[in-house]
């Protein structure tokens, strides 16, 4: 009630308030406001995975924002508001809800659900809910996945395009890393094993550009640029060309969204196209395909994001773009000493706890 988390702890953690703090306790107003970004769109919907990554990457690299509360709804504890970094303040056009007005984010793409089929192909589309868990015969799940029978990715791609990203076999482990999680059914994993990698090729980038003189850029969308953002220079695409010289683009290594403005970019040397895209979009194995709530996407959150976790592909949905791969995979946390905690079932046991909660 104070910082607005939904977290799951055992009983044994809960602790009563003693009555002699229970009045001093309950003096304090709790802290969160539930709010909800006003004069978006009407008629969106479900927000597309796109549009809920963009506000989050918006709000997370901000370490403070100014709000103007437009409306206040009483029956529903929502606050309607505008929200602004701190410069910005109060300028309209140059709020969050504006750009992520003008980022057309909100066309919706059927969800595509992958299994594995009886022949053993890496993909296939299918309508199916539900993919079958994996068994383990060989005990506890091992943190260091091997490297063997990697084979590398039939993606079409122009000569101009990074290698498509090797990938474990199907049924195969892999250690992987949850850069962004928006719920089961859209989050990005990053390779653990080609991290120092990604990290070798951002320092290479930044040594780059900032000893060369700004080039003027013929900006295209779908085209790949390299982008300053805060201090770093990441690979990226053009999603969208908004108004007041800003761009929607999408990080090709970590998966996030970003508004960055145009003098930020730049052309993507031939040198920094040689490293595999490093972001790979997922979707967890297991669970039902479902319009994921507000609870439970954040208990997916809080149990992957930022984790280094292992995956167990089940299926790869290739394309021309690398950047459009994706995949649906088990996720094991392997920290315990003792215990695997598939993802996977403790998602399901949540959503039947949330059920009988309402």
């Amino acid at each position: 009630t104070d910082t607005g988390n939904i977290a799951t702890v055992k009983v044994s953690e809960l602790r009563e308030i003693p009555p002699q703090f229970l009045r001093e306790v309950i003096s304090i107003p709790p802290q969160a406001i539930k709010c909800c970004l006003a004069d978006l769109p009407p008629n969106t919907g479900m927000w597309t995975p796109d549009a809920v990554l963009q506000l989050r990457d918006a709000v997370m690299n901000c370490p403070e924002f100014s709000l103007k509360v437009a409306k206040l709804d009483s029956s529903k504890g929502i606050a309607h508001i505008y929200l602004f970094a701190p410069e910005n303040f109060p300028d309209m056009d140059h709020s969050i809800n504006q750009k992520i007005k003008n980022a057309d984010l909100w066309k919706h793409q059927k969800d595509v659900f992958l299994s594995v089929t009886p022949s053993g192909t890496s993909f296939t589309k299918v309508t199916s809910d539900v993919v079958s868990s994996p068994r383990l015969t060989s005990g506890k799940l091992e943190k260091s996945v091997s490297d063997s029978a990697r084979e590398p990715s039939s993606a079409v791609f122009t000569i101009d395009m990074p290698p498509p990203l090797p990938l474990s076999k199907t049924g195969e482990l892999m250690d992987v890393y949850v850069s962004v999680a928006c719920h089961p059914g859209h989050f990005i994993v990053q390779p653990w094993k080609e991290l120092h990698n990604l990290e070798a090729l951002m320092e290479e980038m930044i040594l780059y550009y900032s000893r060369t003189e700004e080039k003027p850029v013929n900006i295209e969308k779908n085209k790949l640029y390299a982008a300053k953002i805060e201090n770093q220079w990441y690979r990226i695409i053009i999603k969208g060309i908004l108004r007041n010289g800003f761009l929607s683009v999408y990080e090709l290594d970590y998966g996030k969204h970003e508004f960055v403005s145009i003098e930020k970019v730049q052309p993507l040397m031939d040198a920094f196209r040689k490293l595999p895209f490093q972001a790979i979009t997922a979707q967890l194995a297991g669970v039902k395909s479902q319009q994921w709530s507000e609870e439970a996407s954040i208990v997916f959150r809080n149990l992957v994001e930022k984790k280094p976790l292992v995956a167990q592909i089940q299926a790869v949905n290739e394309s021309a773009n690398s950047w459009d791969r994706k995949i649906v995979t088990f996720l094991v946390d392997t920290s315990l000493p003792d215990t695997d905690i598939w993802i996977h079932d403790f998602v399901s046991q949540s959503l039947v706890e949330f059920s009988k909660d309402d």
